[in-house]
């Protein structure tokens, strides 16, 4: 319950701030049409289409960067100990993968890759039971200078109607951000917490979550990213 409390009150100020900070964004990119709706008057139909075109096109390609760097800045979460070697944590890991858990840590040049077990027959069947047509891909990149892993979020759309015959997750992965806040006070992979595999409903936060607790307990920062 006292990890709940923490845990909580770790989340509302940064929800709070997310919030805050998408608004003003919004607000940010709206009075940047101001100007053009104060000479609408003066310019030609086509003129003005043109005008809004522009705004539209300029105002996603900062809008989207500027929420990126909004979400890094808040969702930092500072290391729990001294941290430890880099490859001393990819072992702990990749050490995930010897265990009975539905989640697999993959390598992926200097980065890893975290995703359900989704072509594990035990463990498709019971995503298909659960329901689950899009799943969390998380790729963590690793910063030795640091002692940062960022955390880029992608989902993908899988068929699992076949399981486990045949298991068909989509070429196209859509950026996303999970935002969830590690419990404290846990140090090892026992935060995936010792359940029956049916108590899974394999949601993006119980694989993030622990994930990243893990990490922070061996003394790495973790920041989320959307880009």
């Amino acid at each position: 319950m006292k990890q709940w409390f923490a845990s909580l009150a770790q989340a509302i100020p940064r929800y709070a701030l997310t919030v805050a900070g998408v608004l003003a964004l919004v607000l940010f990119v709206l009075l940047a049409l101001l100007p053009l709706q104060i000479v609408h008057a003066h310019l030609s139909d086509a003129a003005y289409l043109k005008g809004l075109l522009v705004w539209a096109i300029l105002a996603l390609l900062c809008f989207v960067p500027a929420l990126s760097m909004l979400i890094r800045k808040i969702w930092f979460f500072p290391g729990r100990a001294a941290p430890v070697a880099s490859s001393q944590l990819r072992e702990q890991l990749l050490a995930l993968n010897r265990q009975d858990l539905p989640v697999r840590i993959q390598e992926s040049g200097r980065a890893l890759v975290a995703q359900w077990r989704y072509d594990d027959p035990k463990w498709c069947e019971l995503m298909d039971a659960s329901g689950i047509r899009r799943m969390l891909e998380m790729r963590l990149i690793f910063d030795e200078t640091t002692h940062t892993i960022t955390i880029r979020d992608r989902f993908r759309r899988v068929n699992l109607e076949l399981c486990p015959v045949k298991v068909r997750p989509s070429l196209l992965a859509v950026p996303g951000v999970v935002f969830s806040v590690p419990p404290a006070g846990t140090r090892d992979s026992g935060l995936f917490q010792i359940r029956l595999p049916v108590d899974y409903t394999f949601r993006p936060r119980e694989m993030k979550a622990p994930l990243t607790a893990l990490i922070l307990a061996q003394g790495w920062n973790v920041r989320y990213t959307l880009l």
